[in-house]
């Protein structure tokens, strides 16, 4: 009994593996930084006065006509500190959110359509 439940557990453990490796982290395609991971992308690409977040779902880019959104620090449910709109194609925009090196910021989107997606990125 003991090598059966040792066996299944190294089996789910195995194949929980084997899904995690081979979504990757997505390479930035805009010189900016790339959320940590899920479903949805984000690329963060910051200027002077500006921060623009690109969204795409498995390289692919998500329209976000239509879409409004937020920064948060420190958690989906933090302080905001910047509030995005869209900026054409697969972009939002908004003006440069004050936040430190290694701050972890949200972006929590609002899509056209009504669905919600967040990503999680470690500031630059």
């Amino acid at each position: 009994m003991r090598n059966i439940r040792f066996f299944v557990t190294s089996l789910a453990l195995a194949l929980s593996m084997g899904t995690a490796f081979a979504h990757g982290v997505p390479k930035p395609k805009h010189g900016g930084i790339v959320d940590v991971g899920g479903e949805i992308s984000f690329e963060m690409v910051v200027d002077k006065s500006t921060m623009k977040f690109f969204v795409e779902d498995h390289g692919k880019p998500v329209s976000t006509k239509g879409a409004v959104g937020e920064v948060l620090l420190a958690s989906e449910t933090g302080k905001k500190i910047g509030t995005l709109s869209e900026g054409g194609a697969n972009s939002l925009v908004g003006k440069l959110a004050p936040f430190k090196r290694g701050n972890h910021l949200f972006v929590r989107v609002v899509l056209g359509d009504g669905s919600i997606v967040v990503g999680e990125l470690i500031a630059p």
